[in-house]
């Protein structure tokens, strides 16, 4: 068995740049739950009103500032 050393896991990918192979990588299989709590902090913590504050004054900076 060949013993496993930090210079075989990382190795030269494409072009020459560095590559990290990642072992027993896990990852939530409910993805509509993820979205969903990802969506209740956007609204929560009030990032969707900042966002349409934004949207708004770039419109009226847009309007202001073109011929």
């Amino acid at each position: 068995m060949k013993h496993i050393t930090p210079k075989s896991i990382i190795y030269p990918g494409v072009f020459g740049l560095a590559v990290m192979v990642v072992f027993a990588q896990q990852s939530s299989p409910d993805i509509l739950a993820d979205f969903s709590n990802s969506w209740n902090n956007f609204v929560s913590s009030g990032q969707m009103v900042a966002m349409f504050v934004g949207i708004a004054l770039g419109y009226l900076i847009r309007m202001f500032t073109s011929y």
